[in-house]
């Protein structure tokens, strides 16, 4: 039975017309870097790269509009938020951890990360800044 990958784990296809023997196919990333590799390439392989590259496009834009369609009002995690724990939390609010234990379900800025209920910084903080604006 013959060997169809390549020596790096690529998937390998038959060469052009008069040319015998196997070669890898090119990953995206190697096709942008060198555009003449896809001079190779059956028109099969071709569809194929095709294929992938725009279900990697689709992926990544879809990904993006979720993104910026996320209401305003909900918590956003992004780079720059940390969850913390009830003893952080706690003394960023200024109440004492037992009673965030037994109320922490009425606030808007926790999520539950595995068993454990954590708190988003900059949930606290926005919590904070709109009741003091009350």
């Amino acid at each position: 039975m013959r060997n169809n990958t390549g020596g790096n784990g690529s998937p390998r296809v038959p060469r052009r017309s008069g040319v015998v023997g196997l070669y890898a196919v090119p990953r995206l990333e190697e096709l942008v870097a060198d555009p003449d590799k896809l001079g190779v390439l059956d028109p099969r392989t071709r569809r194929a790269l095709t294929t992938t590259a725009l279900v990697a496009l689709n992926t990544l834009m879809f990904n993006e509009l979720s993104l910026e369609a996320e209401p305003s009002g909900s918590i956003s995690l992004d780079r720059r938020d940390r969850l913390l724990d009830f003893k952080q939390a706690a003394e960023k609010l200024g109440v004492t951890a037992d009673w965030l234990y037994h109320n922490y379900k009425d606030l808007p800025f926790w999520l539950r990360v595995g068993r454990r209920p954590r708190f988003s910084e900059n949930g606290i903080e926005d919590y904070i800044r709109k009741r003091r604006n009350t």
